[in-house]
């Protein structure tokens, strides 16, 4: 069972189609592998520019909860 991130509100981690904040991460996912919105589907992008913009905004933006991600089983 995949369990979805949810992005804190603060964060701009939205679907360009929904405009939901939860997204699912590919179990053994590389760089190249598609992150999609749990609500709908949609993709978001590939991996591993959607952990650098998470890791930029964490840089900039003061501390907040952890954020689990969730793997595709």
């Amino acid at each position: 069972m995949t369990e979805p991130m949810q992005s804190n509100i603060n964060t701009p981690l939205r679907c360009r189609k929904c405009g939901g904040n939860r997204i699912t991460v590919p179990a053994h996912s590389t760089d190249e592998s598609i992150v999609t919105c749990t609500d709908c589907g949609g993709d978001i992008g590939r991996w591993g520019d959607v952990r650098v913009g998470i890791l930029d905004v964490a840089k900039k933006k003061p501390a907040a909860k952890p954020i689990a991600i969730a793997r595709a089983r």
